[in-house]
């Protein structure tokens, strides 16, 4: 498949809408580490959006077909 190269926008929408979507993952399953409001589990969330804001942003649809088969 020959894909086109997305522009500014849509890349900062990939990466925001991914972002979210680590951010939103990682609260659950890093709040029982919660010891401050920026400790072990504002590291994780971060982290966390920062990679899934990558994922979407690398992979796009693909990325977002992937959370779809695995989330639903």
């Amino acid at each position: 498949m020959n894909e086109r190269e997305p522009d500014a926008t849509e890349k900062g929408i990939r990466f925001g809408c991914g972002a979210l979507l680590g951010a939103l993952v990682a609260l659950p399953t890093a709040g029982w580490l919660a010891e401050a409001a920026f400790g072990p589990t504002g590291v994780a969330v971060l982290l966390s959006a920062l990679l899934f804001g990558w994922l979407a942003l690398r992979f796009g649809d693909r990325f977002w077909g992937w959370v779809r088969h695995w989330w639903l």
